[in-house]
């Protein structure tokens, strides 16, 4: 595997050979692009990454740099670097671009060869309200693939915030905080912010 960064893209497999975009020498191989912050990689990523490898030959992830997601979100958890180890480390991932724009264009899937943009079926919004991949759906260069329902940043950010030393219990006590000391008035009004952000509304 080699981690060499060739003007911002990160070849995963290896390969650089410029005949590799046929298959075969005549059927053209399909290259899809994907983009994201990718903070706090889950099997809800993943998962999406595995999709988006069926409708095509090479997936090409693109990731958002920290000023960029910070400009529009709010600051990541993980810096890009530690992102961008993350992504290369699943497998249905070809190559990653580190510095994708948060709205992603057509010059972007041209530049790295793309035919077209997947991304799941939720929608993601600039800092302006701007549907990130309005460019490419009036393009109809966008395909969507389904979301893993239940399987969130926000909702492991969630998880986090609400972490007692008995976590591990499972069902109605799971989050049960007020009888171990942990869920003051006061303590949970300061976590209110932070809950107000994280929401399915802002998710990460």
């Amino acid at each position: 595997m080699c981690d060499k960064l060739v003007n911002g893209t990160y070849n995963v497999n290896g390969n650089d050979d410029a005949s590799d975009k046929k298959c075969n020498g005549t059927k053209k191989e399909i290259r899809v692009w994907c983009d994201g912050c990718y903070d706090m990689v889950h099997f809800g990523h993943a998962n999406s990454l595995r999709q988006a490898k069926a409708l095509g030959d090479k997936v090409i992830v693109g990731i958002h740099t920290d000023e960029e997601i910070t400009k529009h979100k709010g600051p990541p958890v993980f810096t890009e670097e530690e992102r961008v180890k993350m992504v290369k480390g699943i497998k249905w991932v070809d190559e990653v671009v580190l510095g994708a724009p948060y709205v992603t264009t057509l010059e972007v899937l041209d530049q790295n060869d793309c035919d077209f943009c997947v991304h799941g079926n939720d929608i993601t919004m600039t800092a302006e309200g701007v549907d990130t991949y309005h460019l490419v759906k009036s393009a109809n260069r966008y395909r969507e693939v389904m979301r893993t329902a239940g399987v969130s940043t926000t909702d492991l950010v969630g998880r986090m915030l609400l972490l007692t030393r008995n976590h591990f219990r499972q069902g109605s006590a799971e989050y049960d905080i007020e009888k171990e000391g942990f869920g003051s008035q006061e303590s949970l009004d300061r976590l209110q912010p932070v809950l107000a952000y994280y929401t399915e509304d802002n998710p990460i």
